[in-house]
């Protein structure tokens, strides 16, 4: 299968995003360390499949939501985690939920760390809302590209 990237500018940076006929697998900083395994691995050529992609994805950064349904097809990743970042996905434009909700809704109440984990690990930013994840006492709580972004993403979709 051959796979396509492309490099993405945002509000928030550059992004390097990677996708195939599956769907979309990654949106990650384009300086990310997981993108020289990416490359090694997968050998991909630039140009996406789908260029909606690209639409989306910038579009989401400003806080707008694009109204499109976009293929995704997580790649190295844990029967677990994969369970979590389809829930990621329920959680409406503009919501916060906490880690402890999360691991109640996907029925593993006491994996609270384990699903932050999980959210931490999210390789498809801002498209998987990991930043609508907050703490139970309200905190914003991590962000893998910094407690700064984190805040801008959640109040650009007030």
């Amino acid at each position: 299968m051959q796979f396509h990237f492309e490099i993405v500018n945002s509000k928030f940076g550059k992004f390097y995003i990677l996708d195939s006929r599956q769907g979309l697998h990654f949106i990650i900083k384009n300086n990310d360390k997981r993108i020289k395994s990416l490359k090694k691995n997968y050998k991909p050529i630039k140009g996406l499949l789908n260029k909606n992609t690209i639409k989306v994805f910038q579009s989401n950064s400003l806080g707008k939501k694009y109204p499109s349904k976009l293929k995704i097809k997580f790649l190295e990743c844990s029967e677990f985690q994969k369970t979590v970042w389809k829930e990621l996905l329920k959680i409406n434009h503009g919501r916060t939920i906490s880690y402890s909700e999360v691991a109640n809704l996907i029925l593993y109440p006491k994996a609270v760390r384990a699903v932050a984990s999980a959210v931490g690990k999210n390789p498809i930013s801002i498209i998987v809302p990991c930043h609508r994840v907050i703490r139970k006492n309200g905190l914003i709580g991590d962000y893998a590209w910094g407690v700064k972004m984190k805040r801008a993403l959640l109040d650009v979709e007030v």
